[in-house]
């Protein structure tokens, strides 16, 4: 089968990917399918791994984590048949018999697997995957190319959303503006949330101001313009966090949504800013809350303006969205 490989991590502009036509096409097993893939969305976690700031824990490695595809063969007994709609996220599986299994903490197996990183993801023509785990798009009344970027900005939005605990009326600010942002702001409307943003990048700030927000600005500047009952971060930096939590209200929270901070969290005051205040952060993704997202898509509009680019493009757009050079909230790739 078709597959981009990465079995050395360097800058992106070097262009590591390599697209070859003989990669080993999976083998079907009990309790798996063999899904062959429509759509596959491009995220910068792929960038984290292929660059390095993720250790490889595969070599080489196929990466890729928001997967749309078809049901090409089923391993033993299946609810599925081929051909059904199936998707697949950041969570390849986990043990299920450990404290976190049990109590549908999934994300903080010890034995989780990750696709794309543990195990071969997206960027192929097929994969095989964990039947328990796949997502079940039979229904759903969207595009493959919209539901690519569900598996992981809309899954991860949604989880930091949860962890959040706003409900309506209550006020959100969101610091960093891509497609994770989107989808929560998305969900804010339909529950008369408002969101106030912080970005830097005038392009994301036009965004935000279409997409509903109520204020938009930067934070590193400027205050917010009111307080707020929690605050949702993504940009990979901690020298933010005691400024952003005087603006949360006592019983709010912050929640850090980035696999990295690349500068350090500093809180010099605890009854000025913290206290009262939680700290949350998003690790990983676990299946329930995959499957109330997909279940929240039914009832409201979680679409997504996305650049579809064909499968052969992936390492081209890998180094446009690194430059900034993308003009869509997200990239999907179509095979």
């Amino acid at each position: 089968m078709k597959a981009w490989i990465l079995d050395r991590q360097v800058p992106v502009e070097e262009r590591p990917l390599q697209l070859i036509n003989d990669y080993p096409t999976p083998e079907v097993k009990d309790g798996y399918l063999l899904i062959r893939l429509s759509h596959t969305g491009l995220c910068r976690t792929d960038l984290h791994i292929l660059e390095g700031d993720l250790p490889l824990h595969k070599k080489p490695v196929v990466l890729g984590h928001q997967i749309v595809g078809y049901v090409k063969e089923a391993g033993g007994d299946s609810r599925y048949r081929v051909g059904d709609r199936v998707g697949l996220t950041w969570i390849y599986s986990a043990c299920g018999y450990c404290k976190y299994c049990l109590r549908c903490e999934e994300n903080y197996c010890p034995n989780i697997l990750r696709t794309g990183w543990d195990v071969d993801g997206g960027y192929a023509e097929y994969i095989l995957a964990r039947e328990d785990f796949v997502v079940d798009l039979r229904g759903l009344e969207y595009d493959d190319s919209d539901l690519a970027p569900l598996m992981c900005p809309g899954v991860t939005g949604y989880l930091g959303f949860k962890l959040s605990r706003v409900g309506p009326g209550d006020k959100l600010g969101i610091i960093g503006y891509g497609p994770t942002a989107h989808y929560i702001m998305r969900i804010c409307e339909a529950l008369s949330i408002e969101v106030y943003v912080s970005t830097r990048s005038p392009h994301h700030q036009e965004m935000a101001w279409r997409d509903g927000a109520v204020w938009v600005g930067n934070v590193l500047e400027e205050d917010f313009p009111t307080q707020l009952d929690a605050v949702i971060s993504f940009p990979p930096i901690g020298h933010h966090t005691k400024k952003v939590l005087g603006f949360i209200k006592p019983g709010g929270t912050l929640v850090f949504s980035q696999i990295e901070a690349y500068t350090d969290i500093h809180i010099d005051s605890y009854s000025e800013v913290l206290w009262g205040r939680r700290i949350e952060t998003v690790y990983n993704v676990r299946r329930n809350v995959i499957n109330e997202l997909v279940n929240l898509a039914r009832h409201i509009d979680l679409s997504i303006e996305e650049k579809v680019i064909l499968f052969e493009d992936i390492m081209d757009y890998l180094v446009r969205i690194r430059k900034g050079e993308v003009d869509k909230i997200t990239v999907v790739a179509k095979l």
